[in-house]
Formats: structure tokens, sequence, C-alpha cells
């Protein structure tokens, strides 16, 4: 499986999520780790069958959710040095969120366009500008039109291509399954900080 590569899986698994030869290189990647958090929680949502779109759909509310369960002080809480509060991770997904509206457009309207990568930590440097209540809203609005948005593309859409730095080419689908995996990483991430100040 020498020309295999995570789009290539990803893309496949859509199409079979029982496909072994290409789960047993996944799980042979992910051992080596040999890919992002976000492809292997990719990986994972798709093996185990769930919906992508229900799953980009539904972080919103359990972001706010989260966030709403615990006193105001306990959002600036880390759970270690360096490591982001729950603070950071709403402005992080709203930002990410924002450059994967970027990403998605450009798909869509350009022929295998590079695709915009970024550094998200030196992105902090930003956090203290807007409240956290209004980095949630900003988010739950971008992503409310990033989901009518995926639904509404045909399957023809959800093949186009784009180019990233460090992934390489992936088609859409795989773009938006990634997505989804990243939410999902950072809704543990999430939950690690809340609980940091129990």
């Amino acid at each position: 499986m020498s020309d295999i590569d995570w789009a290539k899986a990803l893309d496949q698994l859509f199409e079979n999520p029982h496909d072994q030869e290409i789960r047993s290189w996944a799980e042979g990647e992910i051992s080596r780790g040999a890919c992002t958090p976000g492809q292997r929680r990719a990986y994972e949502l798709l093996t185990a069958g769930e919906s992508v779109m229900d799953l980009l759909q539904a972080t919103p509310d359990a972001v706010r959710k989260m966030v709403e369960s615990v006193p105001a002080p306990r959002l600036t809480v880390a759970p270690g040095d360096g490591e982001w509060n729950a603070v950071h991770i709403v402005h992080h997904l709203a930002d990410n969120e924002a450059v994967n509206a970027v990403r998605i457009r450009s798909v869509l309207t350009e022929d295998t366009p590079e695709i915009f990568g970024y550094d998200s930590d030196p992105w902090t440097r930003f956090f203290a500008v807007e409240p956290v209540e209004d980095a949630l809203e900003r988010f739950e609005v971008s992503r409310r039109n990033t989901v009518a948005l995926a639904r509404s593309l045909s399957s023809e859409d959800l093949d186009r291509k784009g180019v990233l730095s460090y992934r390489g080419a992936e088609s859409l689908r795989v773009l938006l399954a990634v997505l989804a995996g990243h939410d999902r990483d950072h809704l543990d991430q999430l939950r690690d900080a809340l609980a940091a100040g129990d």
C-alpha cells in the first residue's frame, strides 16, 4: 500500500468504513504517530459509523453547555503549565472555523488551490481582544454557516480538492471529516481544562 496516504485512506473509509486493508494501514500509522490529531479522530469517527455532519453541527452546543456548567473563574484555569485553559480553547475553535470557512470556499471556487495553513499558538496573543462569550457566539454563527453550506453540497463538490502544506491534497469531504475530528479532540481538551479547577 505504498501509494496510500491519509487523504486517500479517509476518502476510502467514507465509501467502506470496514475496509480491512485501509484500517490496518491506518492503525499502523496511528501507532507510529504519523498523523495529526484531527486525522486520527476522523479515522475513529468514520470507522465507528458516526456522521461527520451531525458531529459538526453538535459541537458548538456541546461547547456552550460545558462552558456554562462552571463558574466563570474556572474558564481561566489551565490543567498544567503551558496548556490551554477553556477561554483559549473557545477562541481557538472560533478562529479555526474562520480559517476553514476560507478553505472550504477556496476549494469550491478554485482548481485544486493551495489552502491556508497556520500555527495556532501565536494567535493566542489576540484572544484578550474579545470576551469569551463573543468568541463562542462567533464560533456558533460560523459553524452554522459551515454546516448549512456543507449539507447543500453535491457529491461532485465534496470530491473537489485543495492542497494543505502539512497534509497535502485532500478532498473537501476529508477536510470536513478532519474538522470534525479536530472538534472531538478539543472537546476532550475542554473537559480536561474545566476539570482542572476541581
